[in-house]
């Protein structure tokens, strides 16, 4: 039997591994080094992550921007990451242009500059990020916690630094660090994609062959000392609703035990059918939300349960409830149901991830660089089930009793604490400041120097799927396609109604509603639901106007027997109605507590006013307080209707006779006629700013302003620009908000879109960054420039890699069933024809740059912008 990888190593010590797999014509190309956060000496702390920025800096071949423009002009996407354990960087081509990856990669793993001005800006970057990974209490939380825990171990310090280790960094110490560990022999070559193994080898060996190894390297090993004790960490913060975890330490993923961390982590908290999440969110309904998760660290992992109290005083009964369920599973094995129900969850996540080629490479890589296995990624939900229970018995009883669990909370600042918080902050700036100060860049962003040498190539032939369309005859109509390539289907029901149909004073009713489609039908208890759903391995996700669900193809039957359930046979029990109440009421005390995702809603609200398109699908506080059991029958009897709704079908279903088998399950499903939207008029926006307060390191700034529909001749000119502008359909780097980012180092990230929602009505354009608040009026002051000018200076370049972007960016909605069951859904609902992708490129380049820039400026004007900006004042 052949086996999934091909691995081969060259005469300098360089791993290659290549998975093929020929569903689009994509590749991802990541190249793995073997040293991380771990490896790094006192007093520079930070060094690996800093190094993963600066490789982008250039090197004595490529200039500053190189790597982004041509990952640009060849349609691609490139990023890196640093973890505790690993270094690595990621191109992803269209597969006529893979190739160009390798000679980048070659370069930099010997040649990088490292320039002192380039690291002036950057550093200012680094410490920005910093600053925003502040402002996100859960990672700062479970990264605290992580330190106090490995005391005596690397895995002690962030992976990010410190910022005074980070203050005193300069070129020499980049250059050691670098020069020791980036070794051919200490770097693994990961393909998956559309590419032949052979050929895969035959470039690396051209590209990496003549490099030097040096065989001498040995990686230092860690000790951490293992006790009966546990630690416990008490973060204050300006927050509404608590953020609890406990955690415990088990072997890292060098022993291969990823099966039953993975098995482990279902059976205490992933998923509603889950010990944990049965418990304490619905039986005794301590907690509104609750998950489990591990950190597959090298030399030790973690695994946290992570949950949210009700009330801060139940947070000591919450704790005491998990260490009497963890004691039970120590002392006795699990049950058939619940192992089975973990197993299936885990094979359905395992087949999910082999439809990503860049989740693939990167689960690839991390496995081989910690076990040494390339195999092992696609072998380890193999073993026997035979002792299954046992091993998971053990494993409790050895890695996590109750005298070795951690804990750590976020909870809510004192009043008489805000003043001294502020003044920390305010001291952290000014400190930030006064040492950044001293480390600036004077000489403007360098330009390509390769880019021009890099020749476009036309994209391969693809096959555009198309939807089979057939109707029930209760109104429901159904759009399938088959794919062969995993035994899995995947379903996504579109309802009329959405968010935009809840009533003005009960918004969230949608949402509501949703919610307890999964909470109880007549033929199954909540509990029964979860458990059965779960224990097909399936996934089902309801909100407002959508179901999602996915499950193994032999299962099909079952999971069409279910969404009948939801969508005909719920049953809205009182205590399932107060227990999605409080769910709700506390993901809005979440929602307003992170202003990266409330700006924007803040901003839709500015712009729609009274529009449909104001309101928020979570709702309001006050909306969800008011609805009523009745409103709730109310919307179910009326909007969760066959009448006006779709049903996409995408996976192995050439098996099934589907009209029949649909008709027999799904027939007897009743509702009414829903009429569509009857939408007011838009009120001009004019230029304003709005300020909400909050206690955070840093401050957002989101400005907005209204966009076109989806079926506006503008539309696709937008889409052009948006490319140019903000990085558009690939997330490109090369793109005037991150030229902005890279001259200034004014903040870590900027991003945004021209086209956010865009649907039956106007959707909105958005540019959106968090910085720090000693800078914010300078980076209000560059941001509002680029948006009136950007539109001013475009390439015959420019326009050409923006289209070419695009249009090598379609095969991606064809890539997961997922993703090609939305696919077929947009297109029906906009009553496409069914050729509609087979001539989009051609309907692409009838465009022409002036057109373009003659409609952008109708819109990219600051005049037409609300600026929202939340933070301190």
């Amino acid at each position: 039997m052949k086996k999934p990888v091909f691995k081969q190593v060259l005469s300098n010590g360089l791993t290659i591994l290549v998975k093929e797999a020929h569903v689009v014509p994509k590749v991802s190309t990541q190249l793995w080094y073997n040293v991380g956060s771990k490896d790094e000496k006192s007093g520079q702390k930070g060094i690996a992550h800093l190094i993963e920025h600066m490789i982008f800096k250039g090197t004595k071949k490529l200039s500053e921007c190189d790597i982004n423009l041509i990952t640009h002009k060849l349609s691609g996407y490139t990023n890196a990451f640093t973890s505790y354990d690993y270094t690595g960087y990621l191109f992803d081509f269209p597969s006529q242009h893979w190739l160009e990856a390798l000679p980048i990669m070659a370069d930099c793993m010997h040649n990088a500059t490292f320039k002192e001005e380039h690291l002036a800006s950057e550093l200012k970057a680094v410490i920005q990020e910093l600053k925003m990974y502040r402002d996100d209490y859960a990672s700062t939380l479970i990264e605290a916690l992580t330190s106090a825990i490995f005391a005596d171990h690397p895995y002690h310090h962030p992976i990010i630094g410190y910022k005074q280790d980070l203050w005193n960094l300069h070129r020499s110490e980049l250059v050691n660090f670098y020069t020791h560990h980036y070794l051919p022999n200490n770097a693994t070559l990961v393909v998956v994609g559309d590419v032949d193994a052979q050929a895969v080898v035959k470039q690396a060996e051209k590209e990496f062959g003549p490099l030097e190894p040096n065989f001498g390297y040995t990686k230092e090993h860690f000790y951490h000392g293992s006790d009966l004790k546990t630690q416990a960490v008490t973060v204050y913060r300006d927050v509404k609703i608590p953020i609890c975890i406990v955690a415990w330490v088990i072997p890292g993923a060098v022993t291969k035990n990823e099966y039953v961390v993975d098995l482990v982590t279902w059976i205490i908290g992933s998923g509603k059918g889950s010990r944990l999440y049965k418990k304490l969110v619905d039986e005794l309904q301590l907690a509104t939300d609750l998950e489990a998760f591990n950190y597959d660290l090298f030399d030790y992992g973690l695994v946290f349960v992570y949950f949210q109290p009700k009330e801060i005083v139940h947070i000591d009964r919450i704790i005491a409830i998990i260490h009497e369920e963890l004691a039970r599973l120590a002392d006795a094995v699990v049950t058939e149901v619940e192992l089975m129900r973990a197993i299936k969850q885990a094979e359905m996540e395992h087949l999910t991830l082999l439809e990503n080629n860049q989740k693939q490479a990167y689960a690839l890589g991390k496995f081989y660089l910690a076990t040494g296995d390339e195999q092992y990624l696609y072998t380890f939900t193999e073993q026997p089930k035979e002792g299954l229970a046992q091993q998971i018995k053990e494993f409790f009883g050895s890695h996590m009793r109750p005298s070795l669990m951690h804990k750590g909370m976020v909870l809510p600042l004192a009043a008489e604490d805000k003043k001294y918080w502020v003044q920390l902050q305010e001291i952290s700036d000014a400190e930030d400041q006064r040492i950044l100060s001293r480390r600036t860049r004077e000489e403007e962003v360098e330009a390509g120097r390769c880019v021009a040498q890099v020749a476009v190539k036309e994209p391969k032939s693809f096959t555009f799927a198309r939807a089979t369309t057939l109707h029930l005859e209760n109104g429901l109509k159904i759009l399938y396609s088959h794919n062969p390539q995993l035994p899995k289907i995947d379903i996504i029901v579109d309802f009329e109604a959405r968010h935009t149909y809840d009533p003005v004073d009960k918004q969230g009713l949608g949402s509501f509603v949703a919610a307890l489609l999964l909470e109880g039908t007549k033929n199954y208890t909540a509990e029964n639901f979860a458990t059965t759903a779960e224990s097909y391995g399936m996934t089902i996700q309801s909100v407002a106007g959508q179901i999602v669900m996915s499950m193994l193809a032999v299962d099909l039957a079952k999971g069409l027997e279910l969404l009948h359930e939801m969508v005909a046979y719920a049953t809205f029990s009182p205590e399932a109605v107060e227990k999605v109440r409080d769910q709700m009421l506390a993901e809005l005390d979440e929602f307003w507590d992170a202003p990266m995702q409330f700006s924007v809603q803040l901003v839709r609200q500015e712009i729609y006013k009274k529009h449909p398109y104001a309101k928020n699908q979570l709702g309001t506080i006050e909306g969800i307080k008011q609805i009523t059991p009745d409103d709730i029958v109310s919307y179910y009897k009326t909007y969760i209707s066959p009448r006006a709704a779709r049903l996409s079908l995408v996976g192995d279903v050439e098996r099934y006779d589907i009209k029949p088998l649909f008709e027999s399950i799904l027939g007897s499903w009743m509702g009414p006629a829903v009429a569509p939207l009857d939408f007011p008029p838009l009120e001009p926006v004019t230029k304003h700013d709005v300020v909400h307060t909050m206690l955070r390191d840093q401050t957002v700034l989101c400005y907005g302003a209204l966009s076109v529909t989806r079926m506006d001749p503008d539309f696709d000119k937008l889409l052009l620009f948006d490319q140019i502008f903000t990085g558009g359909v690939l997330g490109s780097m090369a793109s005037r908000l991150f030229d902005l980012r890279e001259q200034s180092g004014l903040f870590y990230t900027i991003g945004g879109t021209l086209l956010a929602k865009c649907d039956e009505q106007p959707g909105l354009i958005l540019v959106k960054t968090i910085v720090s608040n000693d800078r914010r009026k300078e980076a209000e002051v560059a941001i509002e420039y680029v948006i009136d000018t950007a539109i001013n200076e475009v390439s015959d370049d420019e326009f050409y890699e923006a289209r070419q972007a695009i249009i090598n960016s379609l095969v991606d909605n064809f890539a997961t069933n997922q993703s090609l069951a939305a696919t077929l859904l947009f297109v029906d609902r906009f009553n496409l024809p069914a050729d509609y992708y087979d001539k989009r490129a051609h309907n692409l380049s009838q465009i022409t740059k002036e057109e373009m820039q003659q409609t952008v400026r109708k819109y990219l004007d600051t005049q037409r912008f609300v600026l929202v900006r939340v933070g301190r004042e």
